[in-house]
């Protein structure tokens, strides 16, 4: 089972037939940021969860067998035109999205809760207390049951329990839900949403990597050389350096702030040490001589400029400042999953 938050479309009733999936979600990638692509066939139903940088997660249902994953997503890529679906596509909350990508994935902690012995209203007091994140799935006898979808303690929405229609995030449809299950019985399973990233199945690159000196290649990892990543975090740091040395209000140089940062984060990423300078940057240029994990350089990299932004105000100028530096190392950028 799958569900989206199936509100007011972005785009509908799109004919695969005459669409490029991969560059259609390359567009609303930029368009809405987050979001999914919900394909409709007589004989298959899919879902792509895509975030700004790459599609997240995927499932797909074909004459009753199931993919999910990199299976699903390139069997709807390679296939969209040979099977004739029709597209819709709907945006969905950033913080939310992995919510609804690790939906189908979820785990059942409380099953066949009966309202003989569980008031639902109570249930959902104790969820929204203890933070909860998932779903209820009330059966109602002799009724019309639904789904009650639960957020951080939020109840955000519900659904008729057989995934058709619009999400309805009325406190109409929540007392609805309430007062039948107490007039006619029912149960109530309720399962765990975790918001872990998934196993991303992405287009293009595939997979996280190291470095190209570790890639099998026969491998469908994407090959990036150690010169390409310093190139990309030198950028980085340099349009950091820029807002910098431009705010007057900032005290001291650029190469001090940065060092006190590293410091900061030593205990977590000791090769970013100064005293050890395994690495360094100066005037545009990184260069790295530890040997250390690319992809672990390169979050602990994005993580201290991030801080260093936000604890100065320039975290939404610096976001907009990045736009080449997008578009140059966008292949990086997606590879090593860097949110900036």
């Amino acid at each position: 089972m799958f569900l989206i938050p199936r509100e007011k479309p972005v785009v509908e009733n799109l004919n695969s037939y005459y669409v490029d999936i991969a560059r259609l979600i390359e567009h609303y990638q930029g368009e809405v940021g987050a979001g999914v692509v919900h394909f409709q066939s007589p004989v298959s139903e899919a879902v792509l969860f895509f975030d700004e940088q790459s599609i997240v997660n995927g499932f797909l249902d074909h004459r009753r067998q199931h993919f999910h994953g990199t299976d699903a997503v390139e069997r709807v890529v390679e296939g969209a035109g040979r099977n004739n679906f029709t597209i819709s596509v709907y945006r969905i909350l950033p913080e939310r999205l992995y919510f609804w990508a690790n939906l189908p994935k979820s785990k059942v902690v409380y099953a066949d809760l009966t309202s003989e012995f569980t008031n639902l209203e109570g249930l959902i007091r104790k969820l929204e207390a203890e933070k909860f994140t998932g779903y209820i799935d009330v059966e109602v006898k002799n009724a019309q049951g639904g789904l009650l979808f639960i957020y951080k303690g939020e109840v955000i929405g519900g659904s008729s329990a057989d995934g058709a229609g619009n999400l309805d995030r009325s406190e109409q449809y929540r007392q609805d839900l309430i007062q039948r299950s107490k007039k006619h019985g029912g149960n109530f399973n309720v399962s765990r949403v975790m918001l872990d990233e998934p196993e991303a199945a992405k287009i293009s690159p595939p997979e996280r990597v190291r470095d190209s000196s570790k890639a099998d290649s026969g491998s469908r990892e994407v090959k990036i050389g150690s010169a390409r990543v310093m190139e990309m975090l030198g950028g980085l740091l340099y349009a950091l350096e820029s807002l910098v040395r431009s705010n007057r209000k900032i005290k001291g140089d650029f190469e001090t702030l940065l060092n006190r940062k590293f410091v900061e984060n030593v205990d977590k990423y000791e090769f970013l040490d100064p005293f050890a300078a395994e690495f360094r940057y100066s005037e545009g240029k990184a260069q790295f001589s530890g040997s250390a994990d690319y992809g672990k350089l390169v979050a602990a990299v994005a993580e201290c400029v991030t801080e260093i932004a936000e604890s100065h105000g320039l975290l939404v100028r610096l976001q907009k400042n990045l736009e080449v530096w997008r578009r140059e190392f966008a292949d990086e950028i997606a590879a090593f999953d860097i949110r900036l």
